[in-house]
C-alpha cells in the first residue's frame, strides 16, 4: 500500500509545475484584459501610448511611474481637483492605478511640438536656472525625485491650467514648492511653464527603473532640443 501511495504521488508532483503555469498564465491574461478594459477608457482622452489627444490633455507616456501612480491616487481620494478624474478613478483599486501607471511610464516620451513666445521661453528660461532646476533637472527632461513630473514638451495650456489651480490654492503641492512661487511673479511663472512648453521632445529615450518611488532620477531619460527653425529661441 505505501508503495502505491508513492507512486501516486510522484504522478501527481510531476503534474504540479504544469498546474501552477496555467494558474500563473490564468492570472495575467486576466490583468492583461482587465488593463485593457482601462485603457479603453483612459485613450479616448490620453491616447493608447499616452500621446494627448486636446491641448487641455496631457500626455502621460514616458512619464514618472511613481508621479503617475500618485496622481491616480490623488484623484480617487480628492485630493487633487478634478470632476471628471474623480468619476474616472473612484471603482479603480491600486492595483489597477499601478497597472495603468506603469503602461504609460513605458511608453515613449512623445510630445507634440507647440508654438510658444520666443521672448517668453527666453525669459523662463532665467527662471528655470534661478529656481526650477533643483527639482526639474535638465531643462526638465529628468527629475530629483521619481515622484516629481516631467515637464518637457509638455502641453502649455494644461500647464497653466495646473498652475491656476495651484495659485487660487485649489491644489495643494509642497511646502517648498509653494515656498519657491510665492518668490515669484505671475508673469514669470508663465514664461517659466512657455519655457517648458517649447522644448521639442524626440522619441528617444533611456528606459530603466528610475521611475519608482524613492529612486532619484538624475539620469538622462529622453533628449531635448529647442525648435530649430525658431532664430530667436534660447540656446
Amino acid at each position: 500500500m505505501p508503495i502505491v501511495f508513492a507512486s501516486r504521488r510522484r504522478r501527481a508532483l510531476r503534474f504540479l509545475p504544469a498546474f501552477f503555469l496555467a494558474v500563473a498564465c490564468g492570472a495575467a491574461a486576466q490583468e492583461a484584459g482587465r488593463l485593457n478594459e482601462l485603457l479603453s477608457v483612459c485613450a479616448s482622452c490620453h491616447g493608447q501610448d499616452g500621446v494627448a489627444l486636446g491641448e487641455d490633455i496631457p500626455s502621460l507616456g514616458g512619464q514618472n511611474e511613481a508621479y503617475l501612480h500618485g496622481t491616480l491616487t490623488d484623484f480617487k481620494e480628492g485630493k487633487r481637483p478634478s470632476a471628471i478624474m474623480r468619476g474616472m478613478t473612484r471603482d479603480l483599486d491600486d492595483a489597477d492605478m499601478r497597472a495603468l501607471a506603469r503602461h504609460y511610464a513605458a511608453k515613449p516620451y512623445v510630445r507634440k511640438p507647440q508654438e510658444v513666445a520666443p521672448d517668453r521661453a527666453a525669459s523662463g528660461r532665467e527662471v528655470y536656472q534661478r529656481l526650477c532646476q533643483i527639482c526639474h533637472l535638465d531643462e526638465g527632461r529628468t527629475t530629483t525625485y521619481a515622484e516629481y513630473p516631467l515637464l518637457a514638451g509638455q502641453s502649455l495650456s494644461y500647464m497653466q491650467k495646473q498652475m491656476k489651480l495651484i495659485l487660487g490654492q485649489r491644489r495643494s503641492v509642497e511646502v517648498a514648492k509653494r515656498s519657491m512661487l510665492d518668490l515669484l511673479s505671475p508673469q514669470q511663472i508663465d514664461d517659466a511653464m512657455h519655457f517648458f512648453a517649447g522644448q521639442r521632445v524626440t522619441p528617444e529615450q533611456v528606459s530603466g527603473g528610475l521611475t519608482t518611488p524613492d529612486k532619484r532620477t538624475r539620469r538622462r531619460r529622453f533628449r531635448t532640443d529647442q525648435l530649430p527653425e525658431d532664430p530667436a529661441a534660447p540656446d
